[in-house]
Formats: C-alpha cells, sequence, structure tokens
C-alpha cells in the first residue's frame, strides 16, 4: 500500500511496528477525527561549533515519510500520535552528522539540537585521470541510476504546501494547504518539450487556510494578469524536480542536449545521513548571457542517487544595468533547494523550497522612497506517500494549472491543523502583526 514495501528475511521487529504504525497514520491523514491525538515535539536545531541555528534540516520518524523541517530561524514543531509513546527522531542535514533521539516521557521541551559539521573537502576522486572528467562521469552515472533510485512507475503523495508572499521581508499573503499530488513515473517523459512548466502530475487541495491579501498590484501587472491568466504556483514548486528532466531530450538547461555545453565541475565532497556525498557543481556562466545558472547536484556515493539539488539564477556580473533592489536578497531572479529521502526502497522528495517573482502582483514596489522586491516564497513538505493501492485523481478534480489558489476555499477545519504536520511559520513566533492588520490570522481562516 505505502512506500514502505515489506520483503523477505531478517527484519527487526521494530520495522513491522513502524510499518503498522504508518498504515494506521496514513488512514487518519485528510481527516479531522476528534479521537486522534497529537503529541507536539518543539524545539531548535544548532551547529555544535558556533551555535547558530541550522535551517530546514529533515526531522523525520526513522522508516516513514512522516515528520517536518527546522524554519529558517532553525526552530521546528513535530506531531506525532500518542500510538507512538518513545519515538524515534532523526535528525539530517546535508554538511552535518545525522543524530537520532529517542523521545520519552521525560524528555524535555523546546529541545535543543545540535548537529556536529562533516569535514567538507576538496580533495582528489580516483574515478577517472582529470578532474573534469570525474566530475562528468559522477553526474552521468547518477542520471544512468534515475532509473534504480527512483519510483518507476505512478504514486501518490501527500503533503503541505505553504506560498507565503512578501515585500522583501515584509509579508504580504498566506497560502497554506495540505494537498495530493499524483505522480507520474520518474521513468517517463513527464515534462512537455514545449512548456517545461507543465507536468502530468495532478494535485488536489483537500484542506486550505489563507490570510486577507495585502499584496501590490499595478497597472501592468493586472493587464499582463489579464492576459496571461493566474498561475497555480503548487505547480510551480513541484517544477523544481529537476530529477525529472535530466538526460530527456526536452528544452531543458539540464537535458542531455544540454549537459556537454555547460560547465561541470567536482567541488568536493560531504556527509549525509552519515555517507559519504559528492557535490557537483554545474553552471552556464555565458560571458554573453544575461542570466547565469548554477546547480548543485548532492550525489550520495554508496548507490549514486541524488540527494539533494540546490538552484541559483543570478545577473551577469558584467552587467551593469541591473539594480539589486530588482532581486531577491539583492542577488537572486530565483532560488530553489529540494531535498530527496529514501522511504522504503526509493528515493522521494521529501521538501522542496523555492523563491521566485510574483506572477500575478507588481515584481518592483516604490513604498516611502523605498524600492521593494516582490516575490512568492514557496515550500512543499512530504508528509506520506502511497505506490500502490490509492485512489487516483481524476482530471476533473484536479485542481487548475491556471488558476491562483487563493481563489480556492474550503471550509476552515481548525482540528485538522492542529493535529497536521506543518513547517513551522516566522510570523507566528513574532505574533503575525504584519498579516494582522485588521484582524487575527485566525479571524482570516475563518472568514476567508
Amino acid at each position: 500500500m505505502l512506500g514502505i514495501r515489506i520483503k523477505n528475511g531478517g527484519l527487526h521487529p521494530s520495522f513491522f511496528f513502524t510499518c503498522l504504525f504508518v498504515v494506521k497514520f496514513s488512514l487518519l491523514i485528510g481527516q479531522s477525527s476528534d479521537k486522534q491525538l497529537m503529541q507536539h515535539f518543539s524545539g531548535s536545531v544548532k551547529d555544535s561549533e558556533n551555535k547558530q541555528p541550522i535551517e530546514y534540516v529533515n526531522i523525520y520518524l526513522a522508516g516513514t515519510p512522516f515528520g517536518t523541517v527546522t524554519n529558517n530561524q532553525g526552530d521546528f514543531l513535530l506531531l506525532v500520535p500518542v500510538e507512538i509513546p518513545t519515538p524515534q527522531i532523526s535528525f539530517s542535514a546535508i554538511g552535518y552528522k545525522t543524530e537520532k533521539i529517542q523521545l520519552t516521557s521525560g524528555s524535555v521541551f523546546p529541545m535543543e539540537i545540535l548537529l556536529t559539521p562533516s569535514i567538507y573537502e576538496l580533495d582528489e576522486i580516483t574515478i577517472s585521470a582529470s578532474k573534469f572528467d570525474s566530475a562528468s562521469l559522477i553526474l552521468n552515472t547518477a542520471i544512468e541510476f534515475i532509473k534504480f533510485n527512483y519510483p518507476r512507475k505512478p504514486h501518490l503523495m501527500e503533503g503541505f504546501f505553504r506560498e507565503l508572499s512578501l515585500k522583501d521581508t515584509i509579508y504580504t499573503r498566506l497560502i497554506e494547504a495540505a494537498v495530493r499530488v499524483q505522480e507520474v513515473a520518474y521513468g517517463k517523459n513527464t515534462y512537455d518539450n514545449s512548456s517545461l512548466e507543465m507536468t502530468k502530475n495532478r494535485v488536489k487541495v483537500i484542506e486550505l487556510r489563507k490570510s486577507d491579501d495585502f499584496r501590490s498590484k499595478d497597472l501592468l501587472s493586472r493587464a499582463l494578469n489579464l492576459l496571461f491568466g493566474d498561475r497555480n504556483e503548487l505547480y510551480m514548486i513541484l517544477n523544481n524536480n529537476y530529477v525529472r528532466v535530466l538526460g530527456k531530450k526536452s528544452n531543458h538547461i539540464l537535458s542531455e542536449k544540454n549537459l556537454p555545453h555547460l560547465n561541470i565541475d567536482y567541488t568536493g565532497r560531504t556527509e549525509w545521513e552519515n555517507k559519504i556525498v559528492y557535490i557537483i557543481s554545474v553552471t552556464n556562466s555565458n560571458a554573453k548571457s544575461f542570466q547565469w545558472n548554477e546547480i548543485n547536484f548532492f550525489i550520495n556515493k554508496s548507490d549514486f542517487a541524488i540527494v539533494r539539488i540546490d538552484s541559483r539564477s543570478f545577473v551577469n556580473p558584467a552587467r551593469k544595468d541591473i539594480k539589486s533592489s530588482w532581486l531577491i536578497d539583492g542577488k537572486y531572479f530565483s532560488t530553489s533547494e529540494i531535498n530527496y529521502r529514501k522511504i522504503g526502497e526509493k528515493y522521494f522528495p521529501v521538501f522542496i523550497h523555492a523563491r521566485h517573482a510574483a506572477s500575478d502582483a507588481s515584481s518592483v514596489v516604490e513604498e516611502n522612497g523605498k524600492t521593494l522586491k516582490q516575490y512568492v516564497d514557496l515550500k512543499f513538505l512530504l508528509t506520506n506517500v502511497y505506490e500502490d493501492d490509492y485512489s487516483k485523481i481524476k482530471w476533473r478534480d484536479a485542481d487548475k494549472r491556471d488558476k491562483d489558489l487563493y481563489e480556492s476555499s474550503t471550509p476552515y477545519n481548525e482540528q485538522f491543523w492542529n493535529n497536521y504536520n506543518t513547517v513551522k511559520l516566522n510570523p507566528l513566533k513574532r505574533d503575525a502583526k504584519e498579516l494582522e492588520k485588521k484582524r487575527s490570522l485566525q479571524e482570516q481562516y475563518i472568514k476567508n
């Protein structure tokens, strides 16, 4: 039923208990039963050496897809059913040694988790004679092994989606949803060659809550919106799953016809899940290009699975006509990161984070003599996965790619959200004043 498969052989009894929990808990996903009781585990994750918070650490129950990640302040809130009285929680991040904590009734919360940095090495590798050939060989091997490391048949993912609109660092709109994503097999062409924003995935929103809308729109953005329509950002964030376009004959920068023309470098190696990971950097820093791209692949040495992809799109340094105020963080057109984790026998995208210009609002806003960049911050967190028996999403029931999720609505289900893992939202830590100009977030959820 689930992404966890049981084969004959000597398995520890705790594995069967975990699988039993997965089956039981999966039946509760998307429901709001008052009988569902959750334990709340909160805390922060920091670097053991400098005590700085670590963002987007993967926190999960071993052997299952369920978990959360830290926010960009290193804080987390993990909900675990009371049926698991002493869960073992794993804390995993690229470049750090994985920590496993056995939670008990005596555990103190909020807890502080310290992760030890692993040694980052820019060393020699002996796969082939030259460094360039080695980098290409590692990446090409990872591409060849996609058919072994990722699902080769359609499957269903359940997850948490957040769309947060900002003006620089000021929050202007919030959408949160519990969603189902029907994924096609990784072995098939999942992108339209003429339009890479059109995947064959189908998406359906199960629960949704949203704030008031404080974004700025000018005449140009309104006109463009009328001409080209809205955009469903949930489909957009799924496009950052670049494993799907590697080796494909598409127009994507990472397609097999484009890769030979890019710079491929071996950056070094680090650690993930207590395994050695190669870091391969792919860039298209063409002198004549307006926009440069850098994509870093983190490849597990043991099975050549791609376990993380970081992507940055930035301005050619030779261009002097681009103002930093037009860019995200004053540097980027867009950024994205995606983490994969092995669940059962295959790797799945457990967390995706992307930022890019708003599609239906002004890209740049002038306020109080300042130029502010308006953009969206998107997150997808995997909460469950089904590989065999699941209800397929029919085309007529799927959410539209050209419909802003803000136009959708479901009755606010407070019980559901109190028992659902999300990514902790920073505005709640500072009372969400930016989004509460007229009424509290709770009131907005109810009335919107």
